[in-house]
């Protein structure tokens, strides 16, 4: 019993969705984390306020199959003291540094008597950005078709953007016809929008560089809206599953889990 209270729990803290689609693809991370770690107790953290109250207001307090509350992170933090576990290696399933959620200043709530270790976002290191690419490259269109990777962005502090950039400019370098475009913050989509034009080709793959089907971004991508990068386009529009569906890349965010894990 001992060892099982020592062991860490890992914490994957998202900023949560209501909609069954979304609440799919994150029980599908919870089934990779859990198969990865076995004898590891996993829970979840839903940062957006909004979400916690909206399943509540459903009466929905637990998610997946398995049955796993609903949780802010200062509340699990209250749970697991309860329970006798001090071991918390929090992971983040978020794409950048940032992004909500992933300030452990903001959001670490009263730690004390605990030891907490905190993970980082899939492209908070330099190396990830290339690899990322790399790994969501044979899923790329093909001759015929523009791929347009497609990031949400963070428009209050630009410079938090950066890895996206360096995502666009690789993306160009190495692969054709292939260009990054964010709804917020840069680089926009004016450039992208206009390169993707200038190819001549008359259909566009998206992929949308998220985690959970159902947010904003896949609004801003693919919905009717006027202003949507389909419409504004106005290409054959196809798009990829979100990032949680491809093995490669899941496999670059959980090295996260494992550098954490090592420093208990």
């Amino acid at each position: 019993m001992a060892s099982d209270l020592a062991k860490p729990v890992i914490v994957i803290t998202t900023f949560g969705t209501s909609i069954p689609d979304g609440l799919k693809d994150l029980e599908n991370v919870d089934t990779l984390v859990t198969s990865t770690y076995p004898g590891y107790d996993v829970r979840w953290v839903f940062g957006g306020i909004s979400v916690r109250e909206g399943l509540a207001r459903k009466g929905q307090t637990t998610i997946f199959q398995r049955k796993v509350p609903v949780r802010s992170l200062l509340e699990l933090y209250g749970d697991l003291k309860k329970e006798g576990k001090r071991n918390i290696a929090v992971q983040y399933l978020f794409l950048l540094p940032g992004s909500k959620g992933t300030d452990p200043h903001m959001e670490a709530g009263d730690t004390a008597g605990l030891n907490v270790e905190f993970g980082y976002p899939l492209l908070a290191p330099p190396d990830n950005v290339a690899r990322v690419a790399d790994a969501l490259a044979p899923h790329f269109g093909g001759q015929d078709t523009v791929t347009l990777i497609a990031a949400h962005g963070n428009g209050e502090v630009p410079t938090l953007n950066v890895p996206l950039l360096q995502m666009d400019s690789y993306v160009r370098k190495h692969y054709r016809n292939t260009f990054l475009a964010t709804v917020v913050g840069p680089p926009g989509t004016e450039i992208a929008f206009a390169d993707a034009r200038e190819t001549g080709l008359k259909k566009v793959k998206f992929f949308p560089m998220l985690f959970v089907a159902g947010d904003r971004l896949t609004q801003a991508v693919m919905s009717d809206d006027p202003k949507s990068f389909k419409n504004q386009l106005g290409l054959e529009a196809t798009t990829e599953a979100g990032l949680g569906s491809n093995k490669e890349v899941m496999k670059i965010w959980m090295e996260s889990i494992d550098w954490t894990l090592a420093r208990f």
